[in-house]
């Protein structure tokens, strides 16, 4: 006689919250001059752009205050000390990336509208009780 065990799923008390649901993945691809973008099951391509890398360096490194300069030379390869003129340059930029992809995916655009913010530093502030988890 063989014996065959089965896992059983763990027990849950009524009123008591079962275990956290899996972060969810989304997809911020950058593939020739189109970035692919999967948020919330949908798929969109959109033109790349400076705004659009931007955009994905903030994405891929939330919480994390990044001075517009970094940034800038993060993405770029060049560094400048006008401070101004690149917050200025940055902020303008991720912002038409941002209205650009809300055209093609609304809930997207208010996501990213809500949570990333410009300045002399830049920062992709995601729920931190729901993060979100961006592939590239």
């Amino acid at each position: 006689m063989s014996s065959v065990s089965k896992a059983r799923a763990p027990e849950i008390a009524p009123g008591r919250p079962g275990p956290p649901a899996p972060p969810e993945t989304q997809i911020l691809r950058h593939e020739g001059d189109y970035w692919t973008i999967v948020y919330a099951g949908v798929t969109i391509r959109v033109r790349d752009t400076i705004g659009m890398h931007y955009l994905g360096y903030l994405l891929t490194h939330p919480h994390q205050r990044v001075p517009v300069n970094e940034l800038l030379a993060a993405v770029k390869g060049t560094a400048t000390d006008d401070v101004q003129r690149a917050r200025s340059a940055v902020s303008k930029r991720v912002r038409a990336a941002i209205e650009h992809i809300a055209r093609h995916h609304a809930g997207l655009g208010y996501h990213l509208r809500a949570a990333v913010k410009t300045g002399v530093s830049c920062v992709y502030l995601c729920d931190p009780e729901r993060p979100l988890n961006w592939v590239t």
